[in-house]
């Protein structure tokens, strides 16, 4: 529980540079300082704990996934038409998600990757994509007219894809942990990573597209 504690503090370095700094400039200093801070623990007390591996990868788990890609969801914040791409990004995923389950649910006869998760069908992969898709037109109708369809809803199929690679990382990381939930705060949905997964690998993925478009002004253009 102290590992799992302190890694969550190392993970919020990111996401308060972010908040603090309005941008991504100190974001990787922040990681560096939490990858020393972590280091440095573990140099002096390394007697103290049993399987020296794990409890690393629990903590750069922690810090890099958890906490870069969170992070990220505040930088989303900060570019032009924040708030809507926010929203872009939480009701893409989520409707991608129900999709993938109720489909995979309903329908699914092929295991997408069954030595990582025994439930994920690719009927349910092509209908989250489908409602991917189906999320992002409805979005271009009420906040992105100024954006061509053509190019929002690609960007949503795959970003879709992303937070279904997401997914599998959670569920690997799971099964190899030996655990089913990946928390109690959410009893019967897994734990909150399991249902942040998909955000969080996929915030990443649209903030640096979104990146190049509006401040390098080299994508989408």
């Amino acid at each position: 529980m102290i590992i799992q504690g302190l890694g969550v503090m190392l993970g919020l370095f990111p996401l308060s540079s972010v908040l603090l700094w309005k941008g991504p400039e100190f974001m990787v200093p922040s990681v560096y300082a939490a990858f020393l801070g972590t280091t440095l623990l573990f140099l002096v007390s390394y007697t103290r704990w049993s399987n020296i591996t794990w409890n690393l990868a629990t903590f750069f788990m922690g810090t890099a996934y958890v906490g870069v890609c969170a992070a990220h969801l505040g930088l989303l914040r900060y570019l032009p038409m924040g708030k809507e791409w926010l929203v872009f990004l939480l009701v893409t995923v989520f409707c991608g998600d129900a999709g993938a389950y109720y489909v995979g649910k309903g329908i699914g006869r092929h295991k997408l990757c069954p030595n990582v998760s025994k439930g994920k069908t690719v009927e349910g992969a092509a209908g989250g994509l489908i409602l991917n898709a189906m999320a992002a037109f409805s979005l271009w109708f009420v906040l992105f007219r100024q954006i061509d369809p053509r190019v929002l809803v690609p960007l949503a199929l795959v970003m879709g894809a992303v937070g279904q690679v997401g997914d599998l990382l959670e569920s690997m990381v799971k099964r190899s942990a030996g655990i089913k939930d990946s928390g109690s705060i959410l009893p019967g949905h897994g734990g909150i990573l399991d249902r942040v997964d998909a955000v969080l690998l996929a915030s990443p993925f649209l903030y640096w597209v979104l990146h190049l478009y509006y401040i390098e002004g080299i994508l989408i253009g």
